[in-house]
C-alpha cells in the first residue's frame, strides 16, 4: 500500500476529488490526505470528500486565526470528524499560539507552510515544540528551500531534527529545480539521515506537481531508492510514516 501524504482539490480551485481519485488508481496509491488550499476557510469540500470515502482519505482543515471565532472554527472543523490535522503559515504559530496549542489539544496535527523558507520559522517552531510536548507538527515542502547557483541555500530545516514531534513533507519538490531535483539531492539526504525515515513521508503535492505522468513518476522515482533510499526507509517514507501519522487512529476527542 502506497499513502500519498499531500494532495488537494477543491471546486474553486485545483480539481475535484473523483480526478485525485484516479490518478491514485493510476499510481497504486490506496490512501491520501486532502490539504486545504491556503485562502479557503471554507473546508464542507474536504470534509464531504472524507465522508464519502472514508477508507480512502483523511482531510487537512484551514481556519482564518483572525477571526474572532476562530477556535471555535477550529473545533466545529474537527466535530465532523474528517479532519485530523489544521493547516497554518509559519508566520502565524507565535502570534497566535493559544488557537494552535487548542488544535493539539484535540489531537491535531499542525501542517506548517513556510512561505519564506526555514531560517525565521525554525526558532518559532522549536519554540512551540518545546512549549507543547505532545504537539505533532509537519513542514511541507521540505520547508520551502531555496536555490542558488544549482545548490540550496541552507534553510534552518536540520535544526529541527532533534524536535521528536516534527515530521518532513518530502513534496513540491518540482516547485524548486527540476526532475530529478539535483540541486536540492544533497539536502534530501542531510534530511533523511538528521530525521530518519520514520518521520518523512511522500506527499504528491497534486495538482501543483503536474498531472498523471508526473505524479505517477515522482512516486517511482522514490520507489526506484533515490537519494540512495534503502528498501526500509522507501517502505517507511511511502506508507509507515503517513499512515502512523494520519490513518492508524481516528481523529481523537478533546481533552
Amino acid at each position: 500500500m502506497f499513502i500519498d501524504g499531500y494532495t488537494h482539490c477543491g471546486l474553486s480551485k485545483f480539481r475535484p476529488v473523483a480526478d485525485v481519485l484516479t490518478v491514485m488508481q493510476t499510481a497504486g496509491v490506496e490512501k491520501a490526505v486532502l490539504c486545504q488550499h491556503l485562502g479557503e476557510y471554507d473546508n464542507s469540500y474536504l470534509a464531504d470528500a472524507v465522508a464519502e470515502h472514508a477508507s480512502s482519505f483523511a482531510a487537512v482543515c484551514l481556519v482564518d486565526p483572525t477571526s474572532p471565532t476562530a477556535i471555535a472554527d477550529l473545533e466545529s472543523w474537527h466535530g465532523t470528524g474528517s479532519f485530523r490535522g489544521v493547516r497554518l503559515y509559519a508566520g502565524w504559530l507565535d502570534e497566535y499560539e493559544r488557537l494552535w496549542a487548542r488544535a493539539v489539544d484535540l489531537g491535531l496535527t499542525l501542517v506548517i507552510y513556510v512561505s519564506e523558507g526555514m531560517g525565521a520559522a525554525a526558532p518559532a517552531i522549536q519554540r512551540f515544540m518545546a512549549a507543547h510536548r505532545d504537539a505533532r507538527l509537519v513542514v511541507t515542502h521540505l520547508g520551502n528551500p531555496t536555490v542558488h547557483d544549482g545548490g540550496v541555500v541552507e534553510t534552518g530545516l536540520l535544526s529541527l531534527a532533534d524536535c521528536e514531534g516534527v515530521f518532513v513533507q518530502l513534496s513540491g519538490l518540482s516547485m524548486f529545480c527540476e526532475f530529478p531535483h539535483a540541486e536540492i539531492d544533497s539536502l534530501i539526504r542531510a534530511t533523511v539521515r538528521e530525521f530518519g525515515a520514520e518521520r518523512i513521508y511522500w506527499g504528491s503535492n497534486y495538482p501543483v506537481c503536474g498531472g498523471e505522468i508526473e505524479y505517477v513518476r515522482d512516486l517511482r522515482f522514490v520507489l526506484d531508492g533515490a537519494w540512495g533510499l534503502t528498501a526500509e526507509q522507501i517502505a517507511a517514507i511511502t506508507e509507515r510514516t503517513a499512515a502512523r501519522l494520519w490513518f492508524d487512529a481516528g481523529p481523537t476527542s478533546s481533552r
